[in-house]
C-alpha cells in the first residue's frame, strides 16, 4: 500500500493557503492605510497647535511679531507667518501627507488657518466654515478636523 497525497488533496491545500494569504494581504493593507490616516491626522494636529502657539507667543525669526498659519493644498500644507500665505518665502515649511492621502474638503477661507498674534484666535473665522477632511480615495477612510474661534478642537473622528 502505498501512502501520500493525491492530486486533488495537494490541489485543495494550496487553495486554502492562497485564500488564507489573501485574506491577510488585504487586511494588512487596511491597516497601513489606516496608519497613514492616523498619522498624518496626528502630525497636522500637532502642526497646527505649534502654529497657533508660535502666534500667542509672539515668535518670529524677523524683528517682530507676526501672526502665524497653515495653508492648505490638495495634497500638502505648508507651514508659514505673516498674515497671508506666500509661496515664494523661503522660511515656508511644507508638509506631504502619506500615502494617496489629500484634504477632500477645507472649509477655511482661502485654504488655510491664520492665527491673531497674542490672542491665538482664527483671523477671520467663520461658524461652518471651520473644517479639514483628510480622505483616502482608495478607501472609505477620512478624517474630520473641526476647530473653533479660538483654535480648539471641537470634533476629531
Amino acid at each position: 500500500m502505498k501512502t501520500g497525497f493525491t492530486l486533488i488533496e495537494l490541489l485543495v491545500g494550496i487553495a486554502i493557503v492562497l485564500i488564507l494569504l489573501s485574506l491577510s494581504v488585504v487586511s494588512l493593507t487596511q491597516v497601513q492605510q489606516h496608519s497613514y490616516v492616523s498619522k498624518s491626522r496626528e502630525i497636522l494636529l500637532s502642526d497646527i497647535k505649534l502654529q497657533q502657539t508660535k502666534a500667542m507667543n509672539g515668535y518670529t525669526d524677523t524683528a517682530s511679531t507676526v501672526r502665524h498659519g497653515v495653508h492648505f493644498e490638495e495634497t500638502s500644507y505648508t507651514l508659514f507667518h505673516g498674515d497671508t500665505y506666500s509661496s515664494s518665502d523661503p522660511t515656508n515649511f511644507t508638509v506631504t501627507l502619506d500615502g494617496q492621502l489629500s484634504f477632500t474638503a477645507i472649509g477655511f477661507a482661502s485654504s488655510e488657518i491664520v492665527f491673531e498674534k497674542g490672542s491665538g484666535e482664527i483671523l477671520n473665522f467663520v461658524d461652518g466654515s471651520n473644517s479639514i477632511v483628510i480622505a483616502n480615495p482608495g478607501s472609505t477612510e477620512e478624517t474630520i478636523i473641526t476647530l473653533n474661534k479660538y483654535g480648539a478642537f471641537t470634533e476629531i473622528n
